[in-house]
């Protein structure tokens, strides 16, 4: 997959069965721990519920093979996150990259073209959850806007300190936030 070239688009509906098992593969590798039947229903279940877009990248595809996907972002109706959440920001549900291309933007690209899907269809902020602990989304999630807010909850398959991070301004053309500071 390194050296691929790669192209952030729009998914079709028969995509997000490989997102989910890049979803399971990529929590399990950056977890250290065997993939998760919990994790797998979980995501799944996140995509049931109304979508505001998903993104994906997505190797060329070589003559008369089918694109691999390298990563996506789910974003979903406001209100499909948790009781509290902002009710009027589009929620950034799952965003993953293939642990094998990492490194290489993919999450950034991802990240501003879903938020760029977020305002096409109306919606002025965007929200997302995060472990405390996950340093490089941290900072892929601040450079592009998000502010951290509100006290830390637990996790509810791994029980680890997790935080809503909010984005306003969110710019359809650009995909980009604009930042307070």
């Amino acid at each position: 997959m390194i050296g691929s070239s790669f192209v952030v688009r729009a998914a079709v509906e028969d995509e997000a069965t490989a997102c989910v098992d890049l979803w399971t593969r990529a929590v399990a590798t950056r977890d250290g721990v065997p993939e998760s039947d919990a994790v797998r229903e979980r995501a799944r279940s996140k995509f049931a519920v109304p979508r505001v877009a998903l993104v994906v990248a997505s190797t060329e595809p070589d003559r008369g093979a089918a694109a691999a996907i390298a990563g996506f972002a789910l974003v979903t109706a406001p209100g499909t996150g948790r009781p509290g959440d902002p009710e009027d920001a589009a929620y950034l549900s799952l965003l993953a990259v293939d642990p094998r291309a990492q490194g290489h933007g993919l999450g950034r690209s991802l990240l501003l073209g879903a938020v760029a899907e977020a305002g096409a269809a109306g919606h002025r902020r965007a929200l997302l959850h995060a472990l405390d602990d996950n340093a490089p989304a941290l900072r892929l999630y601040r450079s592009a806007g998000f502010r951290p807010g509100g006290d830390p909850f637990a996790h509810a398959l791994s029980g680890r300190p997790t935080r809503v991070w909010v984005a306003d301004g969110v710019d359809a053309a650009e995909g980009v936030v604009a930042a307070d500071d």
